[in-house]
């Protein structure tokens, strides 16, 4: 009985990844370019200190990216804490051009506050 409750839940956190992971973009505008609108898309992943604050993210990533842009390096958005290497999500972020997609991959902190969910 234990099992199958670990096995739905599992199953359950992939679903809910996969969905987000087939969602788009979270916004409309480019980050970089103020105002141009978003055709192309930069994937930034981010990390967490366990599978709580992972949920709390996966719920409303575009809520958390301040935080996430305000994180230390190493530490939890959700909670300050070490993150663990396991507990990853990823979001997806609308860019103008793969120009703006290269700056925001390559620094995503930078541009994390100003993406505003459309």
């Amino acid at each position: 009985m234990k099992t199958n409750r670990i096995l739905a839940l599992v199953l359950s956190v992939f679903a809910l990844t996969l969905a987000h992971g087939f969602a788009g973009a979270i916004n409309k505008t480019c980050p970089v370019k103020k105002g141009k609108e978003a055709s192309k898309e930069a994937t930034v992943e981010v990390s967490f200190c366990c599978e709580k604050c992972k949920a709390k993210f996966d719920a409303d990533p575009a809520a958390a990216l301040a935080k996430v842009a305000d994180a230390k390096e190493g530490k939890c958005p959700m909670s300050g804490k070490d993150v663990d290497s396991a507990q990853t999500s990823s979001v997806t972020i609308g860019v103008c051009c793969n120009s703006c997609k290269k700056k925001v991959e390559a620094d995503p902190k930078k541009y994390l506050k100003d993406v505003k969910k459309d």
